[in-house]
């Protein structure tokens, strides 16, 4: 989809997952940026003075059906819509328990798709959607099968999404990111992981900013993949256009 037209600057951004991490920085970069900026999460109302400044907090709890069906989606203009929350599993399918799977599919697929159904269906504007899907979703992981199946699914409803967003107005555009490990220690909790040869979150996310700034087409997809290079570790490498699965042996 490469259709080009002419676009409405953004009055306001929602970023659905904003509370830390990579959504944290999305959400500084919006309210850096002059946008009224509404962080959606769980913890919103427990977050330290200092990180929440210039936001307007909305309660969110992306595993609760009631917290999905009642949070506040209203988006008084052109919007940005940041779809970032995310949790992390590693264990072996077998030995992962029902509410396991059952919370990790809330989180990362099903709240948020009920959330952006509800967003979309009230949108009074045009909506700039940008997914943080992963490169989970097409590279060759261990112990990672019911994450990586999600973060997949993540990307390819949001590829599903473009038309229909299109349709309903021209301006609509959409942005799907698959990046690579972050620098987020509390993401990867219990795991033994060197920090530094991964990406900073900061940095990343003003990349993720400056491409939805720069896009013209109604839709892009991006990867973001940390260099390994020796004396390179961690540096974000950018490419475009989606990437075939990798082969599992």
């Amino acid at each position: 989809m490469t259709s080009t037209t002419s676009q409405a600057q953004p009055a306001v951004a929602a970023v659905i997952g904003g509370t830390r991490g990579l959504g944290h920085q999305l959400a500084v970069r919006c309210r850096d940026a002059g946008l009224r900026t509404f962080v959606y999460g769980r913890s919103v109302h427990d977050l330290p003075p200092e990180r929440s400044r210039g936001f307007e907090p909305r309660e969110l709890d992306l595993c609760d059906a009631d917290s999905v069906a009642s949070a506040d989606v209203s988006l008084p203009g052109p919007a940005y819509v940041f779809w970032v929350a995310g949790a992390f599993l590693k264990k072996p399918l077998a030995k992962t328990e029902d509410a396991e799977i059952d919370g990790l599919t809330d989180l990362l697929l099903t709240g948020p798709l009920k959330l952006l159904r509800r967003m979309l269906a009230a949108a009074p504007s045009s909506v700039r959607l940008v997914t943080i899907a992963s490169s989970s979703g097409w590279k060759r992981r261990e112990n990672e099968s019911l994450y990586c199946a999600l973060k997949a699914a993540q990307a390819t409803a949001t590829r599903g999404l473009v038309p229909e967003l299109v349709e309903a107005h021209p301006a609509n555009q959409v942005t799907l990111i698959q990046p690579g490990g972050l620098a987020v220690p509390d993401f990867h909790t219990g795991l033994e992981i060197d920090y530094g040869t991964m990406m900073d979150p900061a940095e990343v996310a003003g990349i993720i900013w400056d491409l939805a700034q720069s896009q013209r087409e109604s839709f892009r997809e991006v990867q973001i993949l940390r260099s390994r290079e020796p004396g390179q570790e961690g540096v974000p490498q950018v490419s475009f256009g989606p990437r075939l699965p990798e082969p599992p042996l």
